[in-house]
């Protein structure tokens, strides 16, 4: 078992994590076991891992409709008393396992954490389940061992089992990474080295210099499609497929009469293969690695759709027909699974005045297809041939 202080914990690789510190877990009589020296000491944990650029994660508990921790309630909001940064980020949850259906694993993957700061309601449930979830992925965690707490219970009190907790998550050595139990005082993180060049290299560099998403920015993604989301969808004729394999990333042009992705059920979708140059980049690509995501866009409108997901190649029948265009069925279909999805904000394509015709250069200043042949064969392709035959090929194969 470790309880003795660690030296200073990296700013690049540790975040703060708070979980379920919420106005109808800690205000009603009777409160948690220290509640107000817990709140104190979270405080003081949140202050001193943003003076060294650690993020700071709030996680708050949601149930269904009606009960007192139903979202948007007052006993969902976080406690009286806590000093919340604009910067913090915030997560919904609805087990006691803070990574489940939340993001937070991909979240930290995404910026190097590997190593958590963990506080604060209820030692037995929720801290219990995500200590051990967080140390089974494989990340370091450090218990605020008088920062969580409990309600006294008719088997022990609240102090009996914050302590029972310090002692038996800190014995646990099998996942293969240490889980401390440590005084919050005792808790200390170290700043990210001050930049010596204009290279932005680190998490912690690019926290610094953008802070966190805002919590609309958090709280749009789903796991499937909500309403709104299908209709965006299925108003699509163009998407960009982006997949990854052992050559190296692709991202492949995708383009139907809307809707160019075919919803099959709200985490489900068809992508017929078109006619295309048979290079096949994306479909090898998905073949050794399932891993996809698409950029969705309507014309006209400013907001496009994001999805993350997996998916895998299919010759079903079935689909096949359903897909045809003309009596031409595709090749083979993309289904891809939704993982996650989300609408990106309007300012790159507001920025860009894509659908801005007067915008638009003129067709004739630029290099045709043939041109770009010949330049990129040294000259070696007949360009001007490739381009006269070229309209009606695209006719005659468009499926």
């Amino acid at each position: 078992m470790s309880t003795s202080p660690t030296g200073p914990l990296s700013a690049t690789t540790t975040a703060l994590l708070l979980i379920d510190l919420q106005q109808a877990l800690f205000q009603p009589a009777p409160r948690p076991h220290e509640a107000d020296a817990v709140i104190e000491r979270v405080n003081a944990l949140a202050a001193s891992a943003r003076a060294a650029g650690v993020p700071v994660l709030w996680v708050q508990h949601e149930t269904t409709p009606g009960h007192r921790l139903a979202h948007g309630s007052p006993g969902w909001a976080l406690a009286d008393g806590l000093a919340v940064a604009d910067s913090d980020m915030r997560l919904r949850k609805t087990t006691p396992d803070s990574f489940l259906h939340t993001g937070l694993a991909d979240w930290l993957a995404h910026r190097g954490i590997r190593q958590l700061v963990v506080a604060v309601y209820a030692s037995e449930f929720c801290i219990d389940t995500t200590v051990r979830r967080a140390a089974g992925l494989g990340l370091a965690v450090t218990l605020a061992a008088d920062a969580h707490t409990t309600h006294d219970k008719p088997h022990a009190s609240g102090a009996l089992i914050r302590a029972h907790h310090n002692a038996s998550l800190a014995d646990l050595t099998s996942f293969g990474v240490p889980i401390r139990a440590v005084p919050a005082a005792d808790i200390h993180f170290a700043p990210a080295p001050a930049a010596t060049t204009h290279r932005v290299d680190t998490p912690a560099q690019l926290a610094a210099l953008y802070g966190q998403p805002s919590e609309a920015a958090l709280r749009k993604e789903a796991a499937e499609l909500t309403p709104p989301y299908r209709a965006l969808l299925e108003a699509s004729p163009f998407l960009v497929l982006a997949t990854c394999g052992p050559g190296g990333l692709d991202a492949s042009p995708r383009g139907d009469p809307a809707p160019a992705l075919v919803v099959q059920d709200s985490r489900t979708l068809l992508l017929p293969d078109r006619r295309g140059n048979h290079r096949l980049d994306s479909l090898r690509n998905i073949v050794a690695d399932p891993r996809v995501a698409l950029l969705c866009l309507v014309p006209g409108t400013s907001e496009t759709l994001r999805i993350n997901g997996r998916a895998h190649l299919s010759t079903d029948p079935a689909l096949l027909a359903r897909l045809s265009v003309d009596g031409k069925p595709p090749a083979t279909v993309v289904v891809i699974t939704i993982e996650l999805v989300f609408f990106q904000c309007a300012r790159a394509l507001m920025r860009s005045g894509l659908w801005q015709p007067a915008t638009w250069p003129d067709r004739g200043a630029l290099p045709t297809a043939g041109q770009m042949l010949t330049a990129a064969t040294g000259g070696s392709f007949d360009g001007a041939a490739y381009d006269a035959a070229l309209p009606q090929r695209q006719r005659d194969s468009l499926y």
